[in-house]
């Protein structure tokens, strides 16, 4: 396969992805801003949004204080901020107009009718439809368009692409919303209070695992439950060694000599063999650094093996 080929294909899946991620914090935001009680706690739940997107600086040149409307404006919205929704959805629209000669033509018109429906969007429209809606709307969308690829495309290097860029992304994301209230949480934490309970629940069901919480541990919410269930748990499709599962899986099958499969195997087994408490041993906040770094490191490398240079 042609290396540009291969790069639209990469990029278009993880813009989609990540468009559905945002809404995914978006979500934890609001749902945990409905629950205190004053102005300026409102305002602090949705600083998140702004570190997992890596949009702090930026945000803060062109909005200065932080409230709950320059925020969704921002996260949602703005076209000139490269991880909004808005930008996300065009840029997987983009990618995939550049590739409709490989991609099902089911593929190629969900992407292109999504893109026709949010670029209209704005300000107005937004609160007329409401958040919520717009989010369920978005994540909607993404899963139409997995599924359709999933059930349409040749399990061939085109595919593998493609799901290659879904769970680098996802597991992108997932460290970072693990990593937004990390401080503390370590092997051995016993204090657990109503406000971390609240969080941690928020986190589960902005995943879609508070359901998958209960059947695998049950009883209280604690940080250290729900971080071994994004963590360690493979069953469930967005922990990280669910996703390290796939990334090495997808390695092997392009280029089992490769630089980034071994990088890749190295990241799946310190996970897949290790213990959650050796993983914390430093406390959550590092070992999600390192695993952010390392999942950046490991998708430099497969620019350098199989997309453009």
């Amino acid at each position: 396969m042609l290396s540009r080929t291969a790069d639209h294909l990469y990029w278009m899946s993880r813009y989609m992805e990540r468009a559905e991620n945002i809404t995914r914090f978006v979500e934890v935001a609001n749902r945990l801003s409905l629950s205190v009680p004053s102005t300026r706690d409102r305002a602090a739940c949705w600083q998140p949004v702004l570190t997992i997107a890596g949009g702090e600086d930026d945000f803060a040149a062109r909005h200065g204080e932080r409230s709950a409307v320059s925020v969704i404006e921002y996260a949602v919205l703005d076209p000139t901020n490269p991880s909004s929704i808005y930008s996300s959805l065009r840029a997987a629209r983009e990618n995939a107009h550049a590739v409709r000669s490989v991609i099902p033509v089911e593929t190629w018109e969900s992407l292109n009718g999504t893109w026709l429906e949010a670029r209209g969007l704005d300000g107005p429209r937004l609160r007329e439809q409401g958040l919520i809606a717009f989010c369920e709307w978005v994540r909607e969308r993404s899963h139409q368009f997995r599924g359709i690829t999933y059930g349409t495309m040749l399990r061939d290097e085109a595919d593998y692409f493609i799901r290659l860029g879904t769970f680098l992304e996802r597991a992108d994301n997932t460290a970072r919303l693990l990593g937004v209230r990390a401080t503390g949480v370590a092997p051995g934490q016993t204090d657990v209070d109503a406000d971390d309970q609240l969080h941690w629940a928020a986190v589960l069901r902005s995943v879609s695992a508070f359901r998958a919480f209960r059947t695998v541990h049950g009883g209280d919410i604690t940080p250290l439950r729900a971080v071994d269930l994004l963590v360690m748990r493979a069953a469930l499709p967005r922990s990280l060694h669910s996703c390290l599962n796939q990334v090495r899986d997808i390695l092997e099958r392009l280029n089992p000599q490769a630089e980034c499969t071994r990088l890749a195997g190295a990241a799946h087994a310190h996970i897949h063999y290790g213990r959650l408490d050796h993983l914390l041993s430093r406390g959550l906040g590092p070992f999600i650094d390192d695993f952010i770094d390392a999942n950046n490191s490991l998708a430099d490398q497969i620019h350098k093996d199989f997309l453009l240079s």
